[in-house]
């Protein structure tokens, strides 16, 4: 299996066969990883703390392009004759009114389709290690999450129907604050359930070593 050389701190990086690592990887040990600690700005940071400041390693399946297109043309179906439907039933409204908006809609959807799975393909990213859980995701609104594992309480995996049909599931990672969560969507169902399974092992892990 390759590894990429120990840094500073002595961390060995596997590096996955593929563009995300399928359950085997995991069972072989793919977290396996001594990062150091996070430090704020301003102060020395740690060996080994550019494997947590990094971009996440690992892309999402490219089928959840295909998820995330079918997904928003669903939605396009129902505003585009919704709104054009609105418009020309309107008495005040001329008919060309509700013609140029199916239109416009209809471009923009086109537009939509075209450009969003591609960025949003090319942002989205994950990566776990033995230190934190880090997720970007977005296209035009672009977020970074990263959860210490140390603070993980819940793992959960879900997948709706339209999800279910490319093979893809959803991994939410939760703390005890509200707002400290992560999403990583979009990866193939084995994937997802071999992270649930990790995570819970290093949470519990952690907890131990704690008490």
């Amino acid at each position: 299996r390759p590894v990429r050389p120990a840094n500073s701190s002595g961390c060995v990086v596997m590096v996955p066969p593929r563009r995300y690592p399928s359950r085997a990887w995991w069972q072989r040990g793919g977290m396996s990883c001594l990062a150091g600690r996070m430090t704020l700005p301003g102060t020395p940071a740690p060996a080994g703390a550019a494997e947590v400041l990094r971009q996440p390693a690992h892309q999402v399946s490219p089928r959840a392009k295909t998820w995330w297109t079918v997904r928003a043309a669903i939605r396009w179906a129902i505003v585009i004759p919704l709104v054009t439907v609105v418009l020309a039933v309107i008495p005040d409204v001329p008919w060309y009114a509700a013609v140029a908006a199916f239109f416009v809609l209809a471009a923009a959807a086109a537009a939509h389709l075209i450009v969003m799975p591609r960025f949003r393909y090319a942002f989205h990213r994950w990566e776990i290690n033995a230190v934190a859980v880090y997720s970007q995701a977005g296209w035009l609104t672009r977020t970074r999450v990263l959860i210490p594992i140390s603070r993980v309480q819940v793992i959960d995996t879900v997948a709706g129907p339209l999800e279910r049909s490319f093979g893809l599931s959803t991994v939410t990672v939760t703390t005890a604050s509200s707002a400290g969560t992560v999403r990583i969507s979009g990866l193939p169902t084995e994937t997802a359930q071999a992270i649930a399974a990790g995570l819970t092992v290093s949470a519990a892990e952690d907890t131990d070593d704690a008490t």
